[in-house]
């Protein structure tokens, strides 16, 4: 499906984040912008009360009272600002953090492995709150600051004006240098982090068999390993941040240095250049007070260069997760003749990324109207559990598309409840089986749930409805865990149903209670049922076999001859495309 340019361009989507917290970063920006000014005020203030220590003049009560002033607001300032700054990076990721959960709900990372979609989901998201609340405001920040300070100089002494026009650019020309490297560094280190998180979490959902195997030890090695690796890049994104501040700290120094050594050959008339006798005392403390201020926006923004470096890493990721699909108008499906329900498979194409051998299936092409049954099957492996993925928008195809009711298919997240999916290894949260089952159905009574228990053999859970459950079905059996999920997709409102082996490893009288009623719900449901099962095999209307030999079909089964083929070779001729 295609996806706006504009949403999937990761410099473009970053930048547009700022929407999430305007208001804070306007406050933010003002309460920064105060800073130049305030330390403008604050040097004049102090240059005044010196002077007039230094000359033995009576009037200290009043520098002195206007500095204390300048110093409280200048506090003051600075405090607001890092409120601000907490806040606007805290609005930012969670709007951020909100979005890549439901996406992640939904199915749009159905592609991540569970460290990336972990780290997208904490990591990245600080990252980019972390940028607007930082580097990207004092940007401006610093932009602004400088042009100001660089008047002032100008206004009192044109050499030190000079001196500050001709160092500036050092720190900004430096940034740029260091930039590729810091940008591969934190890319580097994004990675490393993200393997770590799936790593570790693939070792805790193991945890059983590796005791089982006396592989703790060889596996907490592993661990350390992977964890140094993450600890290495880490210190390298660092040392390049340091070495940044190092080098503009010198800069800074030595520009300081030079207008100190400026000012005071001019106070001992070692010098004739510049403004002469008006450079006295006061002026010239002026001048070494303006300096350091001068670099402070500039040394501040180098401070935050490698903040951005993260959120250009996690923008590259995010983006193409969050982009939204351009759906075209759907508002006549369901009209008469294109039923809600209907699916078509146009020359349906998917290999996965990291395969470079032959695709999983190729051109397949399907279609089933509304109140039919679609039948995948083929050997374990074939793709079948894939390709009911990619009809749900769980995993994006390589090519052709998927239709519901005459119109592309949108991503999952706007599915809308069109769909409902009942897998090999169903999700529970934590609660009852009532709680799960009003995921879908939250208007229905009890005695709605019960009969829908029934339905799917479960009318003898051993506390009912009150049956507690953990997200991985634990307090029912496998069989129980996937005949739960299968009641829960039949809960729901949805016209089509994806179900996958939904009567495996159950006994004759179970699968044939399943098969009743899967029939029962066809005419009013859409079902793609995946399956090895000959007796669920005969639901179909349409079938599509998965060969591992490279050929993937297409065919009408013969339902009132009761035809139940075993090979492809027999009642599914091979004209389709190709899959493995």
């Amino acid at each position: 499906m295609p996806i706006d340019p504009h949403q999937a361009d990761p410099a473009a989507w970053l930048a547009d984040q700022r929407r999430h917290a305007p208001r804070m970063l306007r406050r933010l920006l003002l309460t920064a912008l105060a800073d130049a000014p305030l330390a403008l005020l604050q040097a004049t203030m102090l240059a005044w009360l010196a002077a007039n220590l230094v000359a033995g003049a009576g009037r200290l009560w009043t520098p002195a009272l206007l500095l204390l002033l300048t110093l409280a607001l200048r506090a003051l300032a600075g405090a607001a600002r890092a409120r601000f700054s907490a806040g606007a990076a805290a609005d930012i990721g969670l709007a951020i953090r909100e979005r890549v959960a439901d996406a992640l709900l939904r199915g749009a990372g159905g592609a991540m492995p569970p460290g990336e979609a972990s780290t997208a989901l904490l990591e990245q998201t600080e990252a980019v709150g972390r940028y607007h609340a930082g580097f990207a405001v004092q940007r401006r920040v610093a932009s602004l600051a400088t042009m100001l300070f660089l008047v002032a100089a100008f206004a009192v002494d044109w050499v030190v004006g000079l001196i500050f026009l001709c160092t500036a650019p050092l720190i900004p020309v430096f940034m740029m240098l260091v930039g590729t490297g810091a940008q591969r560094a934190a890319d580097r280190q994004l990675e490393s982090l993200r393997f770590l998180g799936g790593y570790f979490l693939d070792r805790l959902r193991g945890v059983l068999t590796l005791r089982a195997f006396a592989r703790e030890q060889a596996e907490r090695d592993a661990v350390d390993i992977a964890n140094g690796e993450y600890r290495r890049r880490t210190m390298k994104v660092l040392r390049i941040a340091f070495l940044t501040s190092a080098v503009l700290e010198l800069f800074a120094a030595l520009s300081v240095a030079l207008v100190a050594l400026y000012v005071g050959l001019h106070l001992l008339d070692l010098v004739a250049f510049g403004p002469g006798p008006g450079l006295d005392f006061g002026t010239g403390l002026w001048l070494l007070l303006l300096a350091p201020e001068f670099y402070q926006p500039l040394r501040q923004l180098a401070a935050g260069y490698h903040d951005r470096a993260a959120a250009q890493a996690a923008a590259d990721t995010l983006a193409p997760l969050l982009a939204d699909p351009v759906v075209e108008d759907s508002s006549h499906a369901g009209a008469v003749g294109n039923p809600q329900g209907a699916l078509t498979l146009e020359g349906l194409s998917f290999r996965y990324a990291d395969d470079d051998g032959e695709p999983l299936f190729e051109n397949l092409n399907a279609s089933v109207a509304a109140g039919q049954c679609l039948v995948l099957r083929g050997d374990s492996g074939t793709g079948k559990s894939t390709l009911l993925k990619v009809i749900a928008g769980l995993l994006p195809a390589d090519g052709g598309r998927v239709l519901h009711d005459g119109q592309p298919a949108p991503r999952l997240d706007r599915a809308n409840g069109r769909l409902a999916w009942a897998g090999q290894h169903p999700w529970f949260v934590h609660g009852t089986v009532a709680e799960n089952l009003r995921l879908v159905a939250p208007d229905a009574d009890d005695a709605d749930l019960r009969q829908v228990l029934a339905d799917c053999g479960l009318a003898d859970l051993p506390a009912g409805l009150a049956t507690p459950l953990d997200e991985n079905g634990g307090g029912l059996s496998g069989g129980q865990g996937r005949r739960l999920a299968l009641a829960r997709a039949l809960l729901s409102p949805a016209p089509l149903l994806l179900l996958d082996e939904p009567s495996a490893e159950l006994d004759q009288a179970l699968e044939a209670r399943i098969v009743a009623t899967l029939a029962a719900r066809k005419g009013d449901r859409t079902l793609v049922i995946a399956t090895h099962s000959p007796a669920l095999a005969a639901l179909g209307d349409q079938s599509v076999w998965l060969g591992a030999s490279g050929a993937s079909t297409a065919s009408t089964i013969a339902a009132e001859a009761g035809c139940r083929p075993t090979a492809p070779s027999e009642t599914w001729p091979r004209t389709g495309g190709n899959g493995s």
